[in-house]
């Protein structure tokens, strides 16, 4: 729908700018490809954003069993010996579950990106190879 609402005022600028015949109707499907392109884009971003939701609710869900293990662990020191061990084992695994954290996030995020790209990549040359192929026309 937004494409056909694209598709007229596209229509109505060229009028007004005095374009007509095939220059017009080149604009106009070259502004519907790319309108379409940024959608496409769009939607990736999106489903993008609920699989990092999803991925960070998993992080967060994973961080809070290990939250109880630790209090679980801690409870059952008998020494001081015990007590440090435990701290120490708490804390190198909360840095490492951290950075694999912070790892897969950054794993949907970047494949997200590239994905979104693509597309916008592809219209641009598609773009860029009509207007190659018009210059010659021409000349």
């Amino acid at each position: 729908m937004s494409v056909q609402n694209f598709r007229r005022a596209a229509d109505q600028f060229t009028q007004v700018l005095g374009f007509a015949g095939p220059q017009a109707e080149e604009l106009a499907k070259r502004s519907s490809q790319n309108i379409e392109a940024l959608s496409q884009a769009s939607n990736i971003l999106v489903k993008g954003a609920q699989e990092i939701s999803r991925e960070l609710f998993d992080v967060m869900q994973e961080r809070m069993a290990k939250n109880l293990d630790a209090m679980n662990k801690l409870a059952s020191c008998r020494s001081l010996q015990d007590l440090v061990v435990v701290q120490t084992d708490i804390a190198r695994d909360r840095l490492g579950h951290t950075f694999e954290g912070s790892r897969r996030l950054a794993e949907v995020s970047v494949r997200v990106a590239d994905e979104a790209t693509q597309v916008i990549q592809s219209q641009a040359g598609r773009n860029a190879s009509e207007i190659d192929s018009n210059l010659r026309r021409v000349a």
